[in-house]
Parts: C-alpha cells; sequence; structure tokens
C-alpha cells in the first residue's frame, strides 16, 4: 500500500509540476491559471500519469509553427489535456485596453458647432446684401445716364424754341410790312458799310465764336472759383468789399453758408469787369480802327485768333504774353488792375489764380477777337437790374431751384449776351420770381423771391 501510495504520489506529482515549466503571474491571467491547475488536478486519472516532456509555448525559437498565428486555444471543454499558455492578444485585459483610433481624414463627418453655421449664414446675407447694392448701384447709374440724357434733349429743345420764336419774330415782322404796303421801291437800301462782308466762311467763324463763347464762360467761372479759395486765406477785407459792391442789388452773400452763391455773385463781378468796353477796339473806349478796310480788318482778327487759340500757360511763363501779342498783353495787364482796385486784392497773387486768370482773359480776348471778324461785327447786350425779364433773351440761372416759380424782373446779370445776326446768345441772369398761381411777386421785401444760385 505504501508503494502504491508513494507510486501513485509520485505519478501524480510530476504530471502537474514538469521541471520546465514556469507559470505566467500577469495581472488577471494568474486566477485564470490556478483555477486551470485546479481544474486539471480534479480530472487527472491515474491512467494519464506518464509523464511525457514537452517544451514550454513561452519558448518560440521552438515552435515555429505558432509564427502566423495570433493565440493559443485556452482550453479543450471535453477535459482531455488542456496544458498550455495563454497569448497576450487573446487575454481579456488586453482587449479590453484596446484603443479606438479616428482615423484623420478631412472628408470625415464631424459635428458643426453653432458658431460655424452662424458664419455661414452671415457669409450668405452680406453676399445677398452686396448683390442687392450692385444691382441698385447700377440702376442709379442707369436713371443718372437717362437724366442726363433728357437734359442734354431739353437743350436741343430749348434751342429749337428760341430759333422758332426768333422766326416767328421774323414772321411777323414782315407781315407788319406787308400790311403797310410798302413797296420795294421803297425801301431803304443800306449803305457799303453796312453790308456783310465775307471774307472766308462766314459759318465757321460763327461756329468758332459760340464755342469761344462758352469757353469764356467756363474760364470765368474757373476764375470765381479760385478766388472764393483765396479768400478763405486772405481775410475779410476782401469778403467785405464784394459785399459792397453787391448792395445795390439787393444781395446778401455768406462765405460759410452758401460759398457756391458765392462763386456765382463773384462771377457776376467779374464778367462785368471783363466785358466793359467790349464794343471798342481793343477794349479802349474811344480808340480809332488801325485798319480802315472791313475786309482786311475781319482777316487781322482771325489770323490773331488763330494764333492765340494754342497758346499756353507754360509759354507765357517762358517767353510773356507781349512776345506773341502785345495788344493782349496790354489787355492782360489792365484787367488785372481793374480787378484788383475794384475787390481791394493787396496781395500777390500765387501761380494756380494766376494761371485761372490768364486762361478767363485769353477767352474773352478771343471772343472779342471773333466778334470782329465779321462786318458788321457781333454786338454784346447787356441787362440792367429791375429789367422785365424776356426769356428769349435771357436765361435764369435759379430757375432749377424755383420750378413753380415764374421770373418777374433780373436781378443781377452773370454773364452778357451776344446777337450773332438771326440768332440770339442768351444772358444768364438771376431773377426775381412771381407765384405761378396768382402772378403776385413776394420775398419779405415785396421784391421777388432769389433761390441761392448753383
Amino acid at each position: 500500500m505504501a508503494n502504491s501510495s508513494s507510486s501513485s504520489s509520485k505519478s501524480s506529482i510530476s504530471p502537474r509540476h514538469p521541471p520546465l515549466f514556469t507559470p505566467i503571474e500577469e495581472g488577471n491571467e494568474e486566477e485564470e491559471y490556478s483555477q486551470g491547475r485546479s481544474s486539471f488536478r480534479a480530472e487527472t486519472t491515474p491512467s494519464e500519469v506518464e509523464y511525457r516532456h514537452r517544451p514550454t509555448p513561452l519558448h518560440q525559437h521552438s515552435n515555429t509553427e505558432n509564427k502566423g498565428k495570433g493565440c493559443t486555444k485556452k482550453r479543450p471543454e471535453n477535459g482531455e489535456d488542456d496544458r498550455g499558455v495563454l497569448c497576450n492578444k487573446c487575454r481579456p485585459s488586453n482587449r479590453e485596453r484596446i484603443t479606438h483610433v479616428v482615423p484623420l481624414d478631412n472628408k470625415s463627418t464631424s459635428i458643426s458647432s453653432p458658431h460655424g453655421s452662424r458664419e455661414e449664414q452671415w457669409k450668405v446675407a452680406v453676399a445677398e446684401l452686396s448683390h442687392k447694392l450692385i444691382q441698385a448701384t447700377r440702376k442709379r447709374d442707369e436713371a443718372i445716364l437717362e437724366a442726363s440724357r433728357l437734359k442734354f434733349s431739353m437743350v436741343e429743345l430749348e434751342k429749337k424754341l428760341n430759333k422758332l420764336e426768333i422766326y416767328c419774330h421774323s414772321l411777323k415782322s414782315g407781315l407788319e410790312v406787308c400790311s403797310n404796303n410798302v413797296n420795294s421801291q421803297h425801301q431803304i437800301t443800306r449803305s457799303p458799310h453796312l453790308q456783310r462782308v465775307k471774307f472766308g466762311e462766314e459759318d465757321k467763324v460763327i461756329e468758332h465764336f459760340l464755342v469761344m463763347v462758352s469757353e469764356a464762360r467756363s474760364s470765368v467761372r474757373n476764375l470765381s472759383r479760385s478766388m472764393t479759395l483765396q479768400l478763405r486765406q486772405i481775410g475779410g477785407k476782401v469778403y467785405d468789399r464784394i459785399a459792397l459792391l453787391l448792395q445795390p442789388y439787393d444781395i446778401k452773400i455768406s462765405i460759410s453758408r452758401n460759398p457756391r452763391g458765392l462763386i456765382v455773385y463773384l462771377e457776376a463781378l467779374l464778367n462785368k469787369a471783363f466785358y466793359e468796353d467790349f464794343e471798342s477796339n481793343g477794349f479802349q473806349k474811344g480808340s480809332c480802327n488801325q485798319i480802315l478796310n472791313p475786309i482786311d480788318r475781319c482777316e487781322a482778327n482771325f489770323g490773331l485768333y488763330s494764333r492765340l487759340k494754342d497758346l499756353t500757360w507754360e509759354e507765357v511763363l517762358s517767353k510773356g504774353t507781349r512776345f506773341y501779342s502785345e495788344e493782349f498783353s496790354k489787355f492782360c495787364d489792365r484787367k488785372m488792375s481793374e480787378i484788383v482796385a475794384m475787390l481791394g486784392w493787396n496781395r500777390a497773387w500765387p501761380e494756380p489764380l494766376l494761371q485761372a486768370f490768364f486762361g478767363a482773359s485769353k477767352a474773352v480776348w478771343l471772343v472779342h477777337l471773333l466778334a470782329n471778324s465779321l462786318h458788321p461785327g457781333l454786338p454784346i447786350f447787356r441787362v440792367d437790374k429791375e429789367m422785365k425779364f424776356d426769356s428769349v433773351y435771357m436765361e435764369d440761372m435759379g430757375g432749377d431751384k424755383a420750378k413753380k416759380l415764374v421770373p418777374a424782373m433780373v436781378r443781377i446779370t452773370v454773364t452778357p449776351g451776344f446777337y450773332v445776326y438771326d440768332n440770339v446768345v442768351k444772358c444768364k441772369v438771376l431773377s426775381r420770381y412771381n407765384n405761378s398761381i396768382n402772378n403776385i411777386s413776394f420775398d419779405g421785401n415785396e421784391k421777388g423771391l432769389t433761390p441761392s444760385p448753383t
């Protein structure tokens, strides 16, 4: 019995403890391994006591068949030999420790934040507003273009209306002549010196004259604007002088409240000085004609116009006006002295102001030459204050701001007018107005209302 028990004990101990077997003691596997050993003891029978040496699976160099396999079987369910070692890859503890890795893919969908959606809404709203702004700007430009076209059409219609009125006046005078039964034999014939002298193309000269009148008006307006800018630097002496000159016309000026009105009033004073003695030869009252032959005189004036029309400010600075025309140089000196004395201007003129004065004086001088390039010459006409307004010969500069008012009488003449044979170049005036409904003149002093010119 003792021998059998000892042999059985030896046989039972030897398979449970092989000499080369080393158990793995890691974390949770220790309990599983202990449970496996206890179950192994319970299920082992004396018939399976025979010892067979098997290499441990821990030695990877001795078991080449396990390379590529992720793990070994844990334990068979039928109670057969389940000796072995669990692989680290099959441990539940390691499976629980697996970390989920999210791929860094830009195309993957992410949860949009409320701030991002709000920014997208703002971007869409800004785009819509920009589109609406572009459309509104386009419509505004189209409206401005259409308004300019209508304004140009109105100007053309006004010119045609003026020609029609002049034609009606001529027809009316012809009817009066016919009604008086005036015979052609008793008509007064004109003397030879009153007949038109055509040394060239008369229409060409008239065309140049009309263009130069328009240029002279814009040049004097530019000079008035330049002088108004200088008034703010000079002080109140010249400003008080201008206010004193406008008192006879019942006009009060304010450089702070209405600077554009001051430009127009100063333009009226400058035009009065520039066109004084326009009818005289060389703007000199009582002067005599150096050339008595009308044809030669017209040719000489037009030739002088052709030489001076392209004269520039740079050429004047380099050579002076006397080099190109002595009469023109005297005209500039005389008008400069008159304007300085009229305004009480006691300071040196800066170069921009001198350049503006040169442009205005040159344009007025060329108008004078062209007016005397025809025989008889093209006469100038002016209107005085309190004169009744006549739309045939006058143009009201304040009419845009007084559409519901009718001009009654002249307040001040801004630019003079010209007779061009059968036509007329209207003078520009500022008027007093009557109400178009009851024809009652009104302003605070019963002298009519004059809006501020533009």
